[in-house]
């Protein structure tokens, strides 16, 4: 058995050195190469000829001894994504114990540490520990210690939501246990045996070993990456976070809410949020803030949207809440830039407009004429302006479905008042099909787009909604198409002074179908004309 365990954990300690720099390879081919060390060294000393030579083998065997707990260690922290704690300082504290255990075993029987006296049967065919000295108690203990917290980790690793690594979990602890039991039992007498059965049983745990290794991809698909990636989504959000216990006190918190709150982190720590955070006993114990919280930065004053989440385990028991700042600032200026542009465009330009319309009478007809015309498009363009910022305003806000049919059926109601020389034809499905009330602007802009610049002489618009796992619609003109510089800019994304369009029609159209989740194409149709496909995400039915 001893030859079989030999040669079990050395196959699984060249696999698990073939998996390179894996999380866990490296502290694993330690943990197996000191089972194999020590199942040898008792080969040999079970062989050797005479006491010194037995008893030369017995002390070299203390090296396999503490290489298995720490090399267990450092793989459950590695495996479980716990790698902060293999910085030098902590690992240098886990090797105190080996290393002053392999001075001891080099001196073999000159100290009196690792063992006191030595048993021997008749025959001397075996020789073994009869009476353990301080430091032969003091390995017993780091060993248990660290098999107990590394099997911890893999326990609460098995216990979490990560099903993919259980199986996994519960074969390394098995792998552990096992041996590990066995020579609990061998040192409390429960297991009366000439020599420590552990080595025999390394065998059992090596076909373990070799089943996680092969079978379950033990080292190839470990979750060490799920804990770091949680570190540093924590670490490097834009959010400032701090997470509070159940009496209000900070126990964590990350690098963008030291900056907001303008603290250090040691200052944080343990503090009381109430004597921390400002308008914290206002806050609401779940949900968002229902104002903004201004506090003075590095930076000037800056405003807040806060939110407080309840920190609950599986059962739903709360033990804690997380409170997260997202600096609004910019949204706020942006909002208020908005609301004075939207009164320029309602307020400023029609006043403006009416003003060149009541001049332009004065004019001689040809030029009044194209005064006027010039004035309502820029009556016009200042609609368009107003409809974009309230696009945009209303996205922000929660919003309502309605059937697909009878948006399309009042749009085009808006649409067909204005051009009674257009023929209009709508096909909608039978059945009710919900869709957000934003698309209003989009289809409103669409249809009002393939009637005003359709120049055919009998203009005809169709528009055909479908539904199939998204919301299709299509408006269909005979007109003459779009230009083909008014749909490059639309997909570049962008405008210049010498490369844009000509109004904002499209760019509402767009704008509108990316904010509900959609996609606008531009097509040519059969004939002559443009079509114009607009695909939506369905929608649940409103409870209203």
């Amino acid at each position: 058995m001893l030859h079989i365990s030999v040669v079990l954990g050395s196959a699984s300690a060249i696999l698990a050195w073939r998996e390179g720099q894996s999380p866990g390879a490296r502290p694993l081919v330690l943990l197996l190469a000191g089972q194999v060390f020590w199942s040898l060294m008792l080969i040999f000393r079970l062989r050797a000829p005479g006491v010194e030579a037995k008893l030369f083998w017995m002390y070299l065997m203390w090296i396999g001894v503490v290489a298995i707990p720490l090399g267990w260690m450092l793989f459950a922290l590695s495996y479980t994504g716990h790698d902060r704690f293999l910085k030098w300082r902590y690992v240098s504290a886990l090797t105190v114990v080996p290393v002053v255990t392999v001075i001891l075993a080099i001196l073999g029987p000159a100290q009196g540490l690792l063992q006191i006296s030595i048993a021997q049967t008749p025959d001397l065919s075996v020789v073994q520990n009869d009476s353990g000295g301080v430091w032969y108690w003091i390995v017993a203990g780091y060993t248990y210690l660290l098999g107990g917290v590394g099997s911890a980790l893999l326990v609460r690793l098995a216990l979490s939501q990560m099903a993919a690594f259980r199986k996994q979990a519960y074969t390394l602890i098995g792998a552990l246990i096992i041996p590990w039991g066995i020579n609990l039992c061998y040192l409390t007498d429960v297991l009366s045996t000439p020599i420590d059965p552990t080595p025999v049983a390394f065998s059992v745990s090596g076909v373990i070993y070799l089943t996680a290794i092969r079978r379950y991809s033990l080292l190839r698909t470990n979750p060490a990456p799920n804990t770091t990636a949680r570190r540093l989504v924590f670490d490097s959000t834009q959010e400032g976070i701090l997470v509070l216990d159940l009496n209000d006190n900070v126990i964590n918190v990350n690098g963008p809410a030291l900056e907001m709150l303008n603290v250090q982190k040691d200052e944080l720590l343990g503090s009381s949020a109430p004597e921390t955070i400002p308008k914290y006993e206002v806050f609401p114990d779940s949900g968002v803030f229902e104002d903004f919280l201004t506090i003075q930065t590095h930076s000037g004053k800056r405003d807040f949207k806060i939110k407080t989440v309840e920190i609950t385990t599986q059962r739903g028991q709360v033990i804690g809440s997380m409170v997260t700042l997202q600096d609004v600032t910019e949204f706020l200026r942006q909002e208020q830039r908005l609301q004075v542009l939207n009164r320029v465009l309602r307020h400023n330009i029609k006043t403006e407009t009416n003003l060149i319309l009541g001049y332009s009478e004065d004019l001689p007809t040809k030029a009044a004429e194209r005064v006027k015309q010039s004035a309502l498009q820029i009556d016009e363009l200042g609609q368009k302006g107003r409809e974009a910022i309230r696009l945009f305003s209303r996205a922000r806000e929660e919003s309502d479905v309605r059937s697909i049919e009878m948006i399309l059926e009042e749009r085009l109601r808006e649409v067909s008042s204005r051009f009674s020389d257009v023929t209009f034809e709508l096909q909608c499905p039978d059945q009710e099909v919900p869709v957000d009330v934003l698309v209003r602007p989009v289809l409103s802009n669409a249809i009002e787009n393939a009637a005003e610049h359709n120049t055919s002489d009998s203009p005809h618009v169709e528009i055909v909604a479908s539904v199939g796992e998204q919301v299709q619609i299509e408006i269909r003109d005979n007109g003459p198409g779009i230009p083909e510089h008014e749909l490059s800019v639309l997909s570049e994304g962008t405008e210049s002074v010498l490369h844009h369009g000509s109004g904002l029609g499209l760019w509402i159209i767009k704008w509108g179908t990316d904010l509900l989740g959609g996609r606008v194409q531009f097509g040519e149709n059969e004939v002559t004309g443009t079509v114009v496909s607009i695909s939506l995400p369905r929608k649940e039915p409103s409870t209203n």
